[in-house]
């Protein structure tokens, strides 16, 4: 058996990594779990997840070496333990799940970060922007351990990184290109080195062009439904169903799109409502956690619009659910019709 760590060893047996970006944070910390062992199995490193397992068992891992290792490596997903109630990241994981946690077990695992293991190395993530400071677990190891953000890199880093990238697979990627890359992926890390996987296969050691980025990698569907609402509030059919076909060359999940679409309409009618009460573009962005400029566009767009309209349009996208799901009409047809007939 290989030794990892000589006897003895104690300094920063613990890691407790964290970011808004789960696969960031991931990431993170599996760079730092392959440079300390870079050759791992079953006897040396065991891999937990939070969402389906619980303390007790990330307790009873940290508590033994197993027969013949001299090293060992627990690597733990998802503590949302961790995290500051009603910050996890969605999806990944729900802290309700968790509230049946025996105070003893966290209480157990904040004393084992007190005095580590010496040859046992435990790494926490968590999917969070920040985290819980009173958390005792997270004072314990903030004393024997060692607490590693992974921040998000600024728009240059994202940039830089896509050149990078794209270069290790032989393909050229401009800056314009790689920004665009950027933009279109709005912060999503996951989803940012998945679209530079697929340009890497499709370029297959040619350059990448803006039109190339343009055509393979969708923009966020939030920005496109804003769009699209809008073309509807204008009584703007055509261009609506042009938008709608752009984002069908990107196989476009017709459910999803109206799903985001009912939340924009349900976004224009809160902003509406709060509006008619009084309060000015500044105060509806601060009470909605909204940013200024997409309320005060939102404002301009509702000046020919009455609530009563936006109560129609969520009635004609839940119909048009409807008949998607039960079976009853085809995605694009059903879209289709849902614009075609469109009117407020």
């Amino acid at each position: 058996m290989q030794s990892f760590r000589p006897l003895g060893y104690n300094d920063k047996v613990i890691y407790l990594v964290y970011s808004e970006e789960p696969e960031l944070a991931r990431r993170s910390a599996m760079k730092l779990l392959k440079k300390e062992f870079p050759v791992r199995d079953e006897t040396n490193y065991i891999n937990l997840n939070f969402t389906t397992s619980s303390i007790k068992e990330i307790v009873d891992e940290v508590s033994f070496l197993p027969l013949g290792a001299e090293s060992k490596a627990v690597f733990v997903e998802n503590c949302t333990f961790l995290v500051k109630p009603g910050r996890a990241k969605p999806g990944t994981g729900s802290q309700k799940k968790k509230e049946k946690t025996v105070d003893a077990d966290l209480a157990a695992l904040a004393e084992y970060c007190k005095s580590p293991h010496a040859n046992i190395t435990l790494y926490l993530v968590a999917y969070s922007k920040d985290l819980d400071e009173s958390n005792p677990v997270y004072q314990a190891v903030k004393n024997t351990g060692k607490i590693c953000p992974a921040l998000v890199p600024p728009r240059a880093g994202w940039i830089d990184f896509a050149q990078k990238f794209l270069k290790k697979y032989g393909s050229e990627l401009n800056a314009e290109a790689a920004g665009e890359v950027v933009d279109r992926v709005d912060g999503d890390y996951g989803r940012f080195l998945g679209e530079l996987a697929k340009l890497s296969i499709y370029a297959n050691g040619e350059p990448v062009s803006t039109q190339t980025v343009e055509t393979l990698v969708s923009r966020k569907l939030e920005d496109d439904t804003f769009v699209l609402s809008n073309a509807l509030l204008k009584n703007d059919v055509a261009s609506a169903l042009s938008i709608y076909h752009d984002l069908n060359v990107h196989n476009v999940d017709e459910v999803r799109l109206l799903n985001t679409l009912a939340s924009q309409i349900r976004f224009m009618d809160l902003v509406s409502f709060l509006y008619n009460a009084g309060m000015n573009k500044d105060s509806i962005a601060r009470e909605l956690g909204a940013n200024p400029g997409r309320v005060g566009y939102t404002l301009a767009s509702l000046r020919s619009v009455n609530p009563p309209s936006l109560e129609k349009i969520l009635e004609g996208i839940y119909q048009t659910e409807k008949a998607i799901l039960s079976g009853e009409e085809q995605p694009r047809f059903a879209f289709e019709r849902f614009l075609a007939n469109f009117q407020i």
